[in-house]
């Protein structure tokens, strides 16, 4: 290739529809492409345009590039050797890098094929959850997110870049990632990192680093949310923007008083406290990402042990091992020196109550509990999302949320009734309302049957047609028989002989008077006769 300006995405938008003209891989040239009414349909991202076809008669995804600088085959070559002796499934799947695969404006450019997931992207099938009220799936993705990561960052692999366009939730209610442009792991450990760190809804703002524990600032973000959303659904109503799902960048700032903060303080949940409070730590400008998830959501003493915990600690570490939170002595925990918290309304305990019922906790006198998804959520398994071939509006799902009464707060709506946390059923036809209850009657008003009857108002029809009754508005005063218009008439006619008498002698005088009288008679008429709603003439 001699130049490094991809094409755009409406180039191999026109490419893909002859496949047996513009590919150079003989099973992609016989690929048959998924249409819709306009033409091949396609997602679109922000370096690469997705494909779905039949190819070799497997339904596979192929991915083609619109940036030079999204990925590369050394970079997927070194994933495909590391999937080799790894098994990440179902959550991570192979890929095929085809080099010069297709050909477009001229020239070839690579192509990257995988399978294709029939799925609904995270969004939407959190946005499918909420719709149906179901809290106990929603903390069921929960603690499958939370099992996901543990899986990955305890294999050595780091997505990149986790947010909810790139997980997918499949038609056996698995989890699914898709986009391994920013993938870290160990063969790339040398390599030159990606241009892009991810969307900046999942990222911690400021430096960051490229290794090893690259998703666990994102992974909390997005484990935060769904417990959040078991907790309240009706957060996502008010904090979902297609863009997110409850967090935004604007949010990992101190003092931590946005929105979203607010609402979760407002739930007064010792979890959700106890998340939001681990993840503002993980906003300090000075907090560094060297250690996995389950390690941040790792209980830290209490405030009276804390010196002790840190010496102990510091002790059985090797020096070269980076301070965790709970090592950290009180006098340089940033996050404890604040006056106000924001978020959280729980004390500074050990650790967040387990989601578990009380017998279901190991040990649970022994000492501080894990925050850790309750074993039967995790086994717990998730509904199947609407397939991709039902459409949206039909599905429930979609890139915005629907609006549900459902789904509003208590007594925000005003359909809501006060106190209670259901909305009211839908207002039907008027006559099958029942009456208003609990309003006194208007005092000093008797009931409207208890009215006499109107006196001096005979009934209607005790008056002869066109006779006004005792009480009838007066009738306006009736015009002489020999009213005006023959005054107007009389000017006319008169207006007319004077003026054609001055034409007879050419007397300009008496023209002007004729003229004159003629255009007063034909006023006088008009006015007169303007307020008759029947046009001239006989009736």
């Amino acid at each position: 290739m001699t130049t490094t300006s991809f094409p755009a995405a409406g180039d191999y938008y026109k490419a893909v529809q002859a496949p047996a003209r513009v590919f150079t891989v003989p099973e992609l040239q016989s690929a048959q492409f998924v249409w819709d009414a306009l033409g091949p349909t396609l997602a679109r991202g922000s370096s690469a345009v997705v494909f779905q076809a039949t190819v070799a008669g497997s339904p596979r995804a192929v991915r083609c590039y619109i940036r030079n600088d999204a990925s590369s085959r050394d970079r997927y070559s070194a994933l495909s050797a590391y999937l080799a002796s790894h098994d990440l499934s179902p959550y991570v799947s192979g890929t095929t890098w085809l080099d010069s695969a297709i050909r477009v404006k001229g020239e070839t450019w690579p192509v990257l094929q995988m399978g294709w997931i029939d799925g609904r992207t995270l969004n939407e099938y959190v946005d499918f959850l909420v719709a149906g009220a179901n809290n106990a799936a929603l903390a069921t993705l929960a603690a499958r997110w939370r099992e996901m990561v543990a899986l990955l960052q305890e294999s050595d692999f780091a997505h990149g870049d986790l947010q909810h366009g790139n997980v997918l939730v499949d038609q056996d209610g698995q989890l699914r990632l898709v986009d391994f442009d920013g993938v870290w792991i160990p063969q790339l450990a040398g390599a030159a990192p990606p241009t892009e760190y991810g969307h900046p809804n999942y990222q911690r703002p400021g430096l960051h680093q490229w290794g090893r524990w690259l998703d666990t600032f994102s992974a909390l973000v997005i484990y935060l949310s769904l417990v959040a959303l078991s907790k309240d659904p009706s957060l996502w109503l008010a904090l979902y923007n297609s863009k997110n799902l409850l967090f935004q960048k604007n949010d990992f700032f101190a003092p931590f008083e946005n929105e979203v903060w607010k609402q979760l303080a407002a739930l007064h949940d010792p979890e959700v406290d106890e998340l939001a409070r681990r993840l503002q730590q993980c906003c300090d400008r000075n907090w560094v990402s060297n250690q996995s998830l389950e390690q941040v959501l790792a209980p830290q003493p209490a405030p009276a042990a804390a010196g002790e915990a840190a010496a102990a600690a510091a002790a059985a570490v090797p020096a070269a091992t980076p301070a965790t939170p709970s090592q950290i002595p009180p006098e340089l925990r940033w996050w404890e020196k604040t006056t106000a918290t924001p978020v959280s309304s729980a004390p500074p305990a050990a650790a967040v109550p387990a989601p578990a019922p009380p017998a279901a906790r190991p040990n649970a006198a022994a000492g501080p509990t894990m925050i850790i998804p309750s074993s039967v959520a995790a086994a717990a398994s998730l509904p199947a999302p609407p397939p991709l071939s039902a459409p949206l509006g039909q599905a429930g799902t979609g890139p915005t949320p629907q609006l549900r009464q459902t789904m509003a707060p208590p007594g925000a709506a005003w359909w809501t009734g006060t106190g209670s946390g259901s909305p009211q059923a839908p207002v039907g036809p008027a006559q099958s309302m029942p009456p208003a209850t609990g309003f006194p009657p208007a005092t000093g008003f008797p009931p409207a049957t208890g009215f006499p009857p109107a006196t001096g108002f005979p009934p209607a029809t005790s008056f002869p047609p066109g006779q006004p009754g005792p009480y009838a508005p007066p009738a306006a005063p009736s015009k002489p028989a020999n009213q005006q218009p023959a005054v107007g008439a009389v000017s006319l006619g008169l207006g007319l002989v004077i003026l054609i008498i001055g034409a007879a002698i050419n007397a300009g005088l008496l023209v002007i008077v004729g003229l004159a009288a003629a255009a007063w008679g034909v006023w006088r008429l008009v006015t007169l006769t303007g307020s008759n709603t029947k046009p001239p003439g006989p009736t």
